[in-house]
């Protein structure tokens, strides 16, 4: 019976540890950016280690476009689509994995 007791009370504190390691992960915080605008291929790499947020995009279809500057508190997509707006580039956020999609909207 104590054996049951005991594994319990671990069962319940591992079911608290992830919720508040979920809770963290989906949180998405500002953070203090500042990327220069530039060519796509260099610009999305840098927000990718300023954020530490995984990035996805070809470099096929980011070559050639110039991304706009992002400096000040943002929240990374909010962040990412400013880099974008005006360009032939959008972005997607992928729930499961935590990790934004680059694609091209435009030849």
């Amino acid at each position: 019976m104590r054996s049951n007791r005991y594994s319990f009370v671990w069962l319940l504190a591992f079911a608290l540890l992830c919720a508040i390691l979920c809770g963290a992960c989906s949180k998405k915080e500002e953070m203090s950016l500042n990327i220069p605008e530039g060519s796509a291929t260099l610009t999305l790499k840098e927000f990718a280690r300023q954020t530490d947020v995984e990035i996805l995009f070809d470099l096929k279809i980011v070559y050639g476009v110039e991304t706009n500057a992002v400096k000040g508190n943002y929240e990374p997509g909010s962040a990412l689509r400013m880099m974008l707006a005006g360009t032939p580039l959008g972005v997607d956020f992928e729930e499961d994995s935590g990790a934004y999609a680059v694609f091209r909207t435009q030849l």
